[in-house]
């Protein structure tokens, strides 16, 4: 959920990781390739986020003229509904421009200061370098009623759900991958029981399951549109990744 800043633009747009990528590259005169990848982000958003908010209120009420009730459900991809002649409705959306290179300098600083004080410095053919993968699967369900929040699903059973996994462990740096949109939670876990001090997690990596958000266990009774659609059954599926990636890891060797 980082890159949604520029989702009402209508615009073919990097978002905030691609400012983020430029604002790196000119810092070293386009000497290296910036490349990021978003984490176990399932419930979280730009903590500068209010144009998005603002605008969504314009859309529920050019709806309602026509006689469409969308303020508990998910708002129509891009722009539809939004008067960009309305002088606030352009405010809000230039706004939401100048804050994708805003934050995009913010994020850019904060890997610059990061990489100034790395001390490793061996070449790659230095390092060892191994990687595995699995697939696990949780049970599936399918959501029979609609609304984007406030009220709990109803559901009846469904095909099992596929998630992928894998690590790339690079000397003693983890990357673990699921190709899903994970919550933090399920972040946080896997890096507090990992064996390698570095270990980091990257969504939506080699492809996309049908499972698209998963909340960490706790979350599932949260009525909102991210556990409420979720097709996957609660209880299984934080797990599952955790010990599914900490089983693909090889052993420390010290």
């Amino acid at each position: 959920m980082f890159n949604v800043i520029a989702g009402v633009l209508d615009l073919v747009s990097g978002d905030i990781t691609g400012e983020t990528s430029r604002y790196i590259e000119e810092f070293y005169d386009d000497t290296v390739v910036a490349a990021l990848s978003l984490g176990a982000h399932g419930d979280q958003n730009p903590i500068f986020f209010r144009q998005t908010y603002d605008l969504r209120e314009f859309r529920i009420k050019d709806y309602a003229k026509r006689g469409e009730d969308i303020s508990n459900a998910m708002p129509p991809p891009g722009g539809a509904g939004l008067d960009r002649n309305d002088p606030t409705v352009a405010k809000l959306m230039n706004q939401q421009k100048r804050m994708l290179l805003t934050m995009g300098q913010m994020l850019g600083e904060e890997v610059l200061h990061a990489m100034r004080g790395a001390s490793d410095t061996r070449e790659l053919s230095d390092v060892g370098i191994y990687a595995n993968h699995k697939t696990v699967t949780c049970p599936g369900r399918k959501r029979t009623d609609v609304g984007r929040s406030g009220v709990a699903g109803t559901y009846t059973d469904a095909d099992p759900i596929d998630i992928r996994l894998g690590v790339l462990v690079l000397g003693d740096v983890a990357i673990a991958q699921v190709n899903a949109i994970p919550y933090a939670a399920i972040g946080l876990r896997l890096k507090k029981e990992s064996p390698y001090a570095r270990t980091m997690l990257t969504a939506r990596a080699n492809g996309m399951s049908r499972a698209g958000y998963v909340p960490d266990d706790a979350s599932y009774s949260h009525q909102i549109f991210s556990v409420l659609n979720s097709p996957v059954k609660p209880g299984c599926a934080e797990t599952a990744i955790v010990d599914g990636i900490l089983e693909l890891l090889p052993r420390l060797v010290y």
